[in-house]
């Protein structure tokens, strides 16, 4: 089993650009979900190489190559939701990959497009409202043991 991926938060568009983990790591500080995503992922690995990224397939599943040891979690997220995975990352203003917030709403297991279709809103809006959010799936399991405890 792989191991999880970060959890959103609230400065995930704010902080910086994305690191390798290890160089975050040296620093003090732990990886975010930006840095695994634009560092751990294959997918990735093209946008740091200035080759652009292949496109998505349609259908239930996205590409199997794009996820490596993280691809068993993303095809249970892509039955439980129905679609296919998004793209992880884009190319971002200076060229490197940076984390999409279409991705961090699905990891989220919200609609699509429940923050991303907001007009108006900044990508990095839309990551900081992504972050500050609750899993729906996790607020109902924590909702339903509160109820089984009787509080």
């Amino acid at each position: 089993m792989s191991r999880p991926l970060k959890t959103p938060t609230s400065n995930l568009g704010s902080n910086g650009g994305a690191r390798h983990p290890e160089e975050r790591r040296r620093g003090g500080h732990g990886p975010t979900l930006d840095d695994e995503a634009c560092y751990l992922l294959p997918y990735s690995e093209a946008i740091l190489e200035g080759r652009e990224p292949e496109s998505p397939v349609d259908g239930p599943n996205s590409p199997a190559h794009w996820w490596g040891e993280y691809l068993p979690a993303i095809r249970r997220w892509e039955a439980v939701t129905g679609r296919a995975a998004p793209p992880p990352t884009e190319p971002g203003r200076k060229g490197g990959p940076r984390v999409t917030a279409v991705w961090v709403e699905r990891l989220m297991g919200l609609p699509l497009g429940h923050v991303t279709d907001v007009p108006d809103l900044t990508r990095g809006q839309q990551l900081q409202i992504l972050g500050n959010g609750v899993v729906p799936q996790q607020a109902t399991t924590a909702y339903a043991a509160l109820l089984d405890l009787g509080v």
